[in-house]
């Protein structure tokens, strides 16, 4: 059974951005949630490896923003022993 943010997850990784309306209330679960899912996709590290994603989101209104920028992460290389 997927677990419910993997399908924003997955967008994330394909377009890099994405925006999901949600009742303010929900936002720090949601936030928290799509920032586990990053944590949790170690093959995802493995592949853009020597690069380093990071995560932002942005919030207006009801509307929340992911951006997931890359970058060369010098002197970090995950190694699949360290696994």
């Amino acid at each position: 059974m997927d677990r419910l943010y993997a399908p924003i997850w997955a967008q994330l990784k394909e377009r890099g951005e994405v925006s999901i309306t949600a009742n303010r209330a929900l936002h720090p679960r949601i936030i928290k949630a799509v920032t586990k899912e990053t944590w949790l996709d170690i093959v995802y590290k493995l592949q853009i490896s020597p690069q380093h994603a990071t995560l932002r989101h942005m919030r207006k209104g009801s509307v929340i923003t992911f951006r997931l920028t890359k970058h060369l992460a010098k002197g970090i290389y995950i190694n699949p022993q360290d696994i």
